[in-house]
């Protein structure tokens, strides 16, 4: 009885340790390019570089991953990954001017609006206090060979086969009160086409899978989160001023 006790408690730790250790299907992390912290309180890559560089991830392993999530230059060359930039704070209207690299070349905008994109999908990227917003969605593929990638969650140590991609951006201009941008990543259902002109919430809009919030980026210029620091010494000091005048 002992045994198979310990065989059950030894079965139950690999199984939580295995799922402890799994990588998300999609995530974003540091660039060659750029200073970059990661913020513990918004669970978010942040970087005030412009410009800088960002990666993305799709993982391969799980249960038909290779085809549902990315696919590489020897196979289907037709499904693809969705980029998305966003306003911070929320912006109703066109806010920023961004440049998106990818494979040496520069990216169209493949969709832009307000709200949570794809606007047509009510499973559309969570809120987690940036959308709604103006964003901007930009069309890539994971088009290179397969290789070992890891967790890009600090204290993560998940790893597996996977796809990986490098964005080279560009801040070109914002426009008050918008400060930063917010970088997310998603895919969708059926042929794995976004189409943007589609009637709401038919199949192939439909998310798929997204970048989680502990696994996504942004951009918050150096001199605004230094204002952001003097600010809060400021009023803490004109608080003490007034505790010791009284």
């Amino acid at each position: 009885m002992f045994a198979i006790r310990s065989l059950l408690t030894f079965t139950s730790l690999c199984c939580l340790s295995t799922a402890s250790y799994a990588l998300p299907m999609l995530q974003l992390g540091p660039g060659s390019v750029g200073s970059w912290s990661y913020n513990t309180n918004t669970d978010t890559w942040v970087t005030g570089t412009n410009p800088f560089s960002l990666k993305a991830y799709a993982n391969s392993d799980g249960v038909a991953a290779d085809g549902a999530f990315a696919w590489d230059t020897a196979g289907a060359t037709d499904r693809y990954t969705y980029l998305v930039v966003s306003a911070v704070p929320m912006a109703a209207g066109d806010s920023f001017d961004v440049t998106v690299e990818n494979d040496g070349g520069a990216l169209p905008i493949f969709d832009s609006g307000s709200g949570a994109p794809p606007v047509q999908d009510n499973n559309s990227l969570a809120p987690h206090d940036i959308f709604d917003t103006y964003f901007e969605i930009y069309q890539f593929q994971f088009d290179g060979a397969t290789t070992t990638i890891f967790d890009t969650e600090p204290g993560k140590i998940g790893s597996g086969e996977g796809y990986e991609e490098e964005f080279d951006i560009t801040i070109n201009g914002l426009v008050d009160p918008v400060y930063g941008i917010h970088i997310d990543l998603f895919t969708v259902e059926g042929d794995g086409t976004y189409d943007p002109s589609a009637s709401a919430n038919s199949n192939k809009d439909l998310v798929k899978a997204n970048a989680p919030f502990s696994h996504d980026a942004q951009y918050i210029p150096e001199p605004a989160a230094g204002l952001l620091l003097l600010t809060g010494l400021l009023a803490a000091c004109l608080i003490r001023t007034k505790f010791y005048s009284r």
